[in-house]
């Protein structure tokens, strides 16, 4: 019953949104710029509480790639780039800003965590700086991994792996690891300790 009520308050959701939905679905097709989807990302960033929690999703979920009605999307976090993909139940804190991420299922990510797409963005294909920015890579967050405070992740992460508050992610990360400092490295697999199958069951 409860699930229920959620998607009917969801589905309002939706509709309310739907102006903003189309209008970012027509700029994708007539265009290859993102201003109109970001301009309305930033606007439903800053509403408060439940129902500014309730009008992210179903922006993204009608905008992104592909996005799942049963996410958290925290006061003042958005999406820069529409090429996103979020999986179910992914529960999101204040003030993360996400470029092109791949973010599997049941990830829970703190406050203030950035995700960019990728570590190459300025770079040519010799290393020199671009004017530009035109290429992105998609990050990969492995499904039931936890992301902490203020992290900053520029590689993919495995599943069910944790990283630990203020790590900078620069190069891929093995699943189930316990992942900290910058650069960031595996302080732990869990695996072999029996963490990480725990908290995959």
């Amino acid at each position: 019953m409860r699930r229920w009520l959620k998607l009917a308050v969801f589905t309002g959701c939706c509709a309310v949104c739907a102006p903003l939905t189309f209008i970012a679905w027509l700029e994708k097709r007539v265009s290859r710029s993102e201003l109109l989807f970001t301009l309305f990302a930033q606007s439903l960033a800053i509403l408060p509480g439940f129902p500014g929690q309730w009008l992210r999703g179903a922006y993204y979920f009608g905008t992104l790639d592909r996005c799942s009605w049963e996410t958290h999307i925290g006061f003042g976090s958005l999406f820069t780039h529409r090429g996103a993909v979020v999986g179910a139940r992914v529960s999101m804190g204040a003030y993360c800003v996400i470029g092109h991420a791949s973010i599997g299922d049941e990830v829970m990510i703190g406050s203030r965590v950035s995700i960019p797409s990728g570590k190459r963005q300025h770079l040519d294909e010799r290393g020199g700086l671009m004017a530009d920015v035109s290429r992105f890579d998609q990050v990969s967050i492995g499904g039931r991994s936890w992301i902490g405070e203020g992290a900053i992740i520029m590689a993919d992460i495995g599943e069910r792996s944790i990283v630990s508050a203020g790590a900078v992610v620069s190069r891929g990360m093995p699943p189930a690891s316990l992942v900290g400092g910058s650069p960031a490295k595996v302080i732990r697999d869990l695996a072999a300790s029996g963490e990480g199958s725990g908290r995959a069951s």
